[in-house]
């Protein structure tokens, strides 16, 4: 599924059934700007209708405004939603085809960056256990008077943080990987006109 049409869909369901999780994943960084911009056009549109009602028409078939200041200032704001909404929509075709390049499964950054914050929380459960399981070497080198020079250059020290370190490295290369996602979507969302 492309990335509009499952945002039309969920911003959908989310004006229907206004469910908690619907209008949660509606509201997301990646989903709410289709929203707004539909909500754009829909006001374009009645701009558009409304301008009928501020001119009659003349014996030759062409408007004529009732009150040409009224009508001139409804038309600079119609041309200046009509700019937002073709930069938006330029802006909505390469979001949808950068989520495709990535090819995201879920869409959603607020996803993403919980997927962060879990891949984090990783981390730092191996720091603990390398922390936990060395614990006793630290209270022995601390018992025989040695500081943290002396900790550090014990080899069970050194490979524990080697292990350590191995585990860690595919988990930060991940997250990497996540927040130049993250920052490449967030490149293309602050372009969007509001």
């Amino acid at each position: 599924m492309r990335l509009h049409d499952f945002a039309r869909d969920i911003i959908n369901r989310a004006r229907v059934n206004c469910y908690a999780t619907d209008t949660s994943k509606a509201s997301d960084p990646l989903i709410r700007p289709f929203g707004e911009f539909d909500e754009q056009k829909a006001t374009l549109k009645s701009l558009q209708v409304s301008t009928m009602a501020l001119c009659w028409i003349d014996a030759n078939g062409k408007l004529v405004p009732f009150d040409s200041a009224e009508f001139n200032a409804v038309q600079k704001e119609i041309a200046a939603l009509q700019g937002k909404i073709d930069n938006n929509s330029s802006v909505l075709e390469k979001l949808d085809a950068k989520v495709a390049e990535l090819g995201l499964t879920e869409f959603s950054i607020s996803k993403l960056k919980s997927q962060i914050e879990k891949l984090r929380s990783q981390i730092n459960q191996i720091r603990a256990e390398e922390n936990d399981s060395l614990r006793s070497k630290w209270e022995a080198v601390v018992s025989l008077g040695g500081n943290r020079g002396t900790y550090d250059a014990l080899p069970e020290v050194i490979e524990a943080r080697a292990k350590a370190a191995e585990k860690i490295a595919p988990i930060e290369a991940e997250i990497m990987a996540l927040n130049a996602q993250i920052r490449s979507l967030e490149s293309i969302l602050s372009k969007f006109k509001r």
